[in-house]
């Protein structure tokens, strides 16, 4: 197997990038609590290196700084509670800032979890809220399987398709492990997640063939695609090898965050409003049987998989969530790296707040 490339990429404190996070969003009319949690969830994708849906996205998402200065992210959300049952709830999020929103429903379900068994919270309404993952996690740490879902507008294409008519529509879970890191799958439903073209642009590299096609339907490398009219394609790339797996995934979750939700369907969202439907749910264990025997099961389990062999050229077989568990203890200790158009948006954006710019490590 080919050395990995050597990153030299300057690298900053995850605390200092989240402590530079907040003012920002405090800045923009976030009380300074609310502004702590957004901070937390957006570097906590950089530190399992999901760099898609980390800070990069700050200064330039609109669902982050570009959204509160057109108006499209609410700064001070009054989330209404339509519907509500001991397991459950319909929210409308005020076009509350994503990663808040998003915690606070999370919250709700691990609450209607430990006292009825089980709790559901759709957001309509919602905003951009990062990596699913963390939500799905924040059950996991409090022995609950978790889940966490969203829609968004279309830019995947059916299986065997040229048009849009999905999202990436991410979905996530995670479940508790005996004596090691939960189990965390996050996942889009298309081949990949949008950020992955954005990084790909940021570095001025190509993408892989099976990525996405061109407006034509025809394969293409171009990382700037989606801005051309081309379309993401399905997990699963191409019918003869399961497109229509991924797709089906994707339309379950429209359904879930969308149909569901009260918001609509991806396919007929305003694109101008930013809006997203979501879904949360957390469960107790116990329902089923004693939490301590399934993570040990759990454990016997993953413990088994990753003794299994590697294909050629692989290293090791690994379980969901080993990745970002490994690089979060790496990044805690020698720093969150970052792309230099990064740090430049980031310098800009903060001479534009007022707010003193992290210190690279040395």
């Amino acid at each position: 197997m080919a050395a990995a490339e050597a990153d030299t990429r300057l690298r900053f404190r995850a605390q200092d990038l989240r402590q530079f996070t907040a003012a920002v969003l405090e800045h923009f009319g976030m009380p300074a609590e609310d502004a702590a949690l957004g901070a937390t969830v957006l570097i906590d994708a950089d530190l399992q290196g999901i760099e898609s849906h980390g800070i990069a996205h700050l200064p330039w998402h609109m669902g982050y700084v570009p959204g509160f200065k057109g108006g499209f992210v609410n700064p001070h959300p009054k989330v209404e509670v339509l519907r509500e049952t001991a397991s459950s709830a319909a929210w409308d999020g005020d076009r509350g800032f994503g990663p808040l929103v998003a915690s606070r429903a999370m919250q709700a379900c691990i609450q209607k979890a430990e006292q009825s068994g089980i709790g559901m919270v759709t957001v309509r309404n919602g905003r951009h809220f990062g990596a699913a993952g963390y939500y799905a996690h924040m059950a996991g740490q409090r022995d609950l399987i978790g889940m966490a879902m969203c829609n968004f507008w279309p830019l995947g294409a059916a299986a065997g398709g040229v048009e849009r008519v999905f999202g990436t529509n991410p979905l996530a879970m995670s479940a508790p492990v005996q004596d090691d890191h939960a189990f965390l799958l996050d996942m889009a439903t298309t081949a990949v997640a949008g950020g992955k073209l954005e990084i790909a642009e940021r570095q001025g590299k190509r993408i892989p063939l099976g990525w996405a096609i061109d407006a034509t339907g025809a394969d293409t490398d171009d990382p700037s695609i989606l801005q051309q009219g081309g379309a993401l394609l399905p997990l699963g790339s191409r019918l003869e090898t399961g497109s229509y797996k991924g797709y089906g995934l994707g339309l379950m979750v429209d359904i879930l965050c969308g149909v569901l939700s009260g918001l609509g369907s991806g396919l007929f969202m305003e694109r101008e409003s930013w809006g997203m439907g979501q879904w949360f749910a957390a469960w107790r264990i116990d329902l089923f049987r004693a939490p301590a025997e399934f993570k040990a099961e759990m454990k016997a389990m993953v413990d088994h998989v990753r003794a299994t062999k590697p294909a050629s050229g692989v290293e090791a077989v690994l379980i969901p969530g080993d990745v970002e568990a490994a690089r979060r203890s790496e990044r805690e200790a020698s720093g969150i790296p970052l792309e230099a158009k990064t740090i430049e948006q980031l310098t800009e954006l903060a001479k534009e707040v007022g707010v003193a710019v992290p210190r690279p490590l040395i």
